[in-house]
């Protein structure tokens, strides 16, 4: 005798599916042998089976900051420098494809490649600073500005990651400037020795 149960929006069973004892009921049915003798029910507990999890919680973006930058000088990137941002989901995820993170870097967007962390709960996202690119108070990621573009974020049980998350204010550990500096006047302001 088989018996299926469909599994609904938010179960979740961390330690595998049990059968309690005697758990087994007719429900307005029957069980009969060929001779028409009705079955017994009872049985002994069947103990948490962990080949069959169940997870139907999707992961959730916990946090998002920027953690670090190649070149940084004085709270400032250059043209080249990279930026990494990692994003911190509710748990370990498998990334498939290149998702995308938009930086907002001096009200320009710019796209940071997802570089590392499947498998984990931390996904790192990279941008090389490109010149031109210049933020004097420190580069921004608006709110829900995680996409997948074209890949996936899923969680071990295959749920799709939930990707919303909060704005991050201008960080200004992370300015950019790829101008350099230039001549603005010259002037000859003094001099010794000279006669009229």
């Amino acid at each position: 005798m088989c018996s299926s149960d469909l599994i609904q929006a938010n179960d979740t069973d961390s330690n595998g599916i049990a059968i309690a004892a005697d758990s087994l009921a007719l429900n307005g049915g029957t069980i009969t042998d060929p001779a028409g003798n009705a079955a017994t029910l009872s049985h002994a507990a069947v103990a948490d089976n962990s080949a069959y999890l169940v997870d139907t919680t999707a992961p959730v973006v916990s946090s998002v900051a920027i953690t670090s930058a190649t070149g940084v000088q004085n709270s400032t990137l250059n043209a080249g420098d990279v930026v990494s941002v990692t994003v911190t989901m509710s748990e370990a995820v498998t990334v498939t494809g290149t998702p995308q993170l938009t930086l907002n870097v001096g009200g320009t967007n710019r796209s940071a490649a997802y570089a590392s962390g499947s498998g984990t709960a931390s996904l790192v996202f990279t941008y090389a600073i490109l010149a031109g690119d210049t933020d004097s108070n420190g580069i921004a990621i608006a709110a829900n500005s995680l996409a997948l573009n074209g890949g996936t974020i899923t969680d071990a049980a295959g749920n799709a990651a939930t990707l919303g998350h909060s704005a991050v204010a201008d960080n200004g550990g992370y300015k950019v400037d790829t101008t350099a500096p230039t001549v603005s006047a010259v002037a000859i302001t003094s001099a010794t020795g000279v006669q009229n």
